[in-house]
């Protein structure tokens, strides 16, 4: 087996080995995000041939059968940097793929061996990986997860995140002041509350004023005293 770095000219067969991790990467998405199409085999082809040879960030191995040179996997990925914490640079793995008749011979960890010669010459201390939703191979493996991605349709974020009415209170507020009681309308009448409440008739002031009405003379006023009949005039 010959592992070593990719070449231009070994981009075909890494476009054929993509493709077929393409198809077992949908196979086994939980969450189809986000999408592939038949787009996204030419863009991952044009975006390395962009790269092979020419920027030194990428990371791009191969392994071949020594005779026929026939692709059993490769192994890409490249060197990020993070603006806030430490370590600030690190190795980030994207892709690890290895041939169907070839698994289980060692192929994957021959690609890993051969990138990691590259990033200690480059001063990496950690690599990082993503994994798809309920894969726990990596986790199996030693591997620590320490981020979790998660994703929303805008429309949903937007929802999430309107305005929302307050909540209603349990009891509604006691009034400021007391309204004035209306006046009678169909036999409601300003005693209707207190007749529900005590089961008695009220009974109104100008009726409770009649009923307690002294028989007497108003107080205040002078006793009228009767006049005494006029004398006969005395007689000669």
């Amino acid at each position: 087996m010959i592992v070593r770095p990719a070449i231009f000219a070994d981009l075909p067969a890494i476009r054929v080995g993509f493709a077929h991790l393409m198809r077992e990467i949908e196979a086994h998405r939980l969450v189809p995000y986000p999408e592939h199409d038949a787009g996204t085999l030419d863009d991952f082809t044009v975006h390395l041939a962009g790269r092979i040879g020419t920027d030194p960030r990428l990371l791009l191995y191969v392994a071949l059968e020594e005779e026929s040179h026939r692709l059993l996997g490769f192994l890409g990925g490249e060197i990020n940097e993070r603006l806030l914490g430490y370590p600030t640079r690190y190795g980030g793995a994207h892709w690890l793929y290895t041939a169907p008749g070839s698994r289980g011979q060692g192929v994957g960890r021959a690609l890993v061996r051969r990138a990691c010669e590259d990033l200690v010459r480059l001063g990496i201390t950690h690599v990082e990986l993503a994994a798809l939703t309920g894969d726990n191979q990596w986790l199996n493996r030693g591997w620590a997860p320490y981020l979790v991605h998660y994703v929303l349709p805008l429309e949903a974020v937007m929802a999430g995140a309107a305005e929302r009415p307050p909540t209603p209170a349990l009891e509604p507020a006691p009034a400021v002041a007391v309204p004035e009681e209306p006046a009678a309308l169909n036999g409601n009448g300003p005693h209707a509350l207190s007749e529900a409440l005590t089961g008695y008739p009220a009974v109104s002031k100008q009726r409770a004023r009649r009923r307690h009405k002294p028989t007497g003379r108003p107080r205040g006023r002078p006793r009228k005293v009767p006049l005494a009949p006029e004398e006969p005039p005395p007689c000669e």
